[in-house]
């Protein structure tokens, strides 16, 4: 199976982020993502621990 392109994988994100599906909206976000820092492992290990106590509140 091919890995998918860095543009496959902004599309499935924004689809995850539940976009409406007109053409813009969608590009919007894409593009939003597209656009965010990237993050560091530590970043990524405080934000999930902020998001498991925000579900479990």
């Amino acid at each position: 199976m091919k890995e998918k392109t860095q543009k496959e994988k902004f599309e499935e994100a924004a689809r995850a982020l539940k976009t409406d599906q007109s053409d813009a909206a969608f590009e919007e976000v894409v593009t939003k993502i597209a656009k965010a820092p990237k993050l560091t492992s530590e970043q990524i290990k405080e934000f999930v621990r902020r998001q498991s106590g925000k579900s479990s509140k």
